[in-house]
């Protein structure tokens, strides 16, 4: 994939975190942020309130599947929780 084609990918994913997932988490004091995007893996990481939250996993799998969901393109979502 040529640079500008992932700079274009990556925005996408961006603007699908900022409108449709991002809100939610941000509800509950936390936010998800994009850390990294190679070879088919992006890497998110779970901010603020999410590394006291007793739900923070099943936050971490749904993320991941819907963005998955979204962008089928993508090989694997890697949630880097809170520390």
């Amino acid at each position: 994939m040529t640079n500008a084609n992932l700079s274009s990918q990556r925005a996408a994913i961006q603007k699908f975190i900022d409108e449709k997932i991002a809100p939610g988490v941000q509800s509950h004091g936390g936010d998800v942020l994009i850390e990294e995007l190679s070879g088919g893996i992006l890497t998110v990481s779970l901010t603020g309130a999410c590394g006291s939250c007793n739900v923070q996993a099943y936050t971490s799998e749904s993320i991941a599947n819907y963005i998955l969901e979204e962008f089928p393109e993508l090989d694997d979502v890697v949630v880097r929780d809170p520390t």
